[in-house]
C-alpha cells in the first residue's frame, strides 16, 4: 500500500519535492536564449574593440554570461530562461503535484503500469494545469476527485513533462529582473576584471561582494522543487 502524503500531514514538507526532476534530453540538446547578449556584456565592461577578432575572450565571456545566470537563479528560486523538464515519480500523491514557476505549459503526463503498458494522460479530464501560481502546479480535476488508479511499474511510473521559465520578454525583467540583470554583469566584471579570489573557508556565493549577492537575491521566491 502506498502512502498518502497531503497539508494535514506534520512530514508534507519532506515530499513537497518529491520525485526526480531533470532536463528533458533531447537531440540536439536545449538551446537557451540568456538574459543578455555577447555585446552587451563587453558593451558593459566598456572592452574596446579588437581587431582582429578575439574568439578566446569572447568564449569566456559567453561562459561567463552562462555561469552567472545559473548563480542568479540559485539565489533566485527560479529559472530565467525557458527550459524543458522531465518530472519522474513512484506514485500519485493524493494534492496536488508542484512544478516549476513560472510554469508555461504541461507537455506531457503518463503513467506506465505494471505491465509496461504506457497510457497518455488527458489534460482537463484526467488532470488541470495552474500556471498563476509559483510554482504551478496540476491536480486531478474536481469532478474526477483522485489521480488515475492502477497498479505502478515499480519505479518511475509517472513522467510529466512540462516547459518553465522566465521569457527573454517577460515583464519581470522590467522590474525584478532588471535588478537581477545588474547584479549578473557585475558578478561578470568581477570574474573577468578580478577573477574574483575567495576567502578560506566561504563557499563562492558567500565570497562575492554584498551589493552582488544582494542583486541577484532581489525578489527571491521561496524554495521549490
Amino acid at each position: 500500500m502506498y502512502p498518502t502524503f497531503g497539508n494535514s500531514y506534520p512530514w508534507y514538507d519532506t515530499y513537497a519535492s518529491y520525485g526526480t526532476l531533470g532536463l528533458t534530453v533531447t537531440s540536439p540538446p536545449q538551446v537557451f536564449t540568456e538574459p543578455f547578449t555577447l555585446d552587451q556584456a563587453i558593451s558593459f565592461l566598456r572592452l574596446p574593440p579588437t581587431a582582429p577578432a578575439n574568439p578566446g575572450r569572447d568564449d569566456d565571456l559567453r561562459d561567463m554570461i552562462v555561469a552567472a545566470r545559473v548563480q542568479a537563479e540559485l539565489l533566485q528560486n527560479r529559472d530565467l530562461v525557458v527550459k524543458s523538464f522531465d518530472l519522474s515519480l513512484d506514485y500519485w500523491q493524493n494534492t496536488s503535484i508542484e512544478l516549476r514557476p513560472h510554469l508555461r505549459t504541461v507537455d506531457l503526463v503518463q503513467q506506465k503500469d505494471s505491465t509496461g503498458a504506457i497510457i497518455a494522460l488527458a489534460e482537463g479530464t484526467q488532470y488541470v494545469v495552474d500556471t498563476s501560481k509559483q510554482p504551478g502546479v496540476i491536480s486531478p480535476p474536481w469532478s474526477v476527485g483522485a489521480w488515475p488508479s492502477y497498479t505502478p511499474w515499480p519505479s518511475s511510473s509517472i513522467l510529466i513533462r512540462f516547459t518553465a521559465g522566465v521569457s527573454s520578454d517577460d515583464a519581470f525583467w522590467s522590474d525584478t529582473g532588471a535588478t537581477v540583470k545588474m547584479g549578473m554583469r557585475r558578478l561578470i566584471n568581477e570574474w573577468f576584471s578580478n577573477r574574483l579570489p575567495l576567502s578560506m573557508g566561504k563557499s563562492a556565493i558567500e565570497g562575492y561582494p554584498d551589493i552582488i549577492t544582494a542583486q541577484l537575491s532581489y525578489g527571491a521566491i521561496p524554495r521549490v522543487r
